[in-house]
């Protein structure tokens, strides 16, 4: 899905909702089109989420009522896991 070798830096940065906005207690539709804007979407998460030196990031938080989200975290041992997940 991914067409750059970095996450995120063909995307934009977008704003994000924060605690108290609406959009973040409303239900996310499922995903059915695996298509270049579903590309975009994912990308633009990536360059928030960095942008807000986050580890993870729903598209609900900027504004995208589907079931996607990034992460990029180390665990315990401080091995990276990265990836999205979609329709979780």
């Amino acid at each position: 899905m991914r067409n750059s070798a970095i996450p995120g830096s063909s995307g934009a940065v977008r704003p994000m909702r924060l605690l108290g906005d609406e959009g973040l207690r409303s239900a996310c539709a499922e995903v059915t089109e695996f298509d270049g804007t579903l590309a975009a979407l994912v990308e633009d998460l990536y360059a928030t989420m960095y942008a807000a030196r986050g580890v993870g990031l729903a598209a609900n938080q900027i504004g995208v009522g589907l079931r996607v989200f990034v992460y990029d975290c180390p665990d315990d041992d401080d091995v990276r896991h990265l990836g999205h997940v979609v329709n979780p």
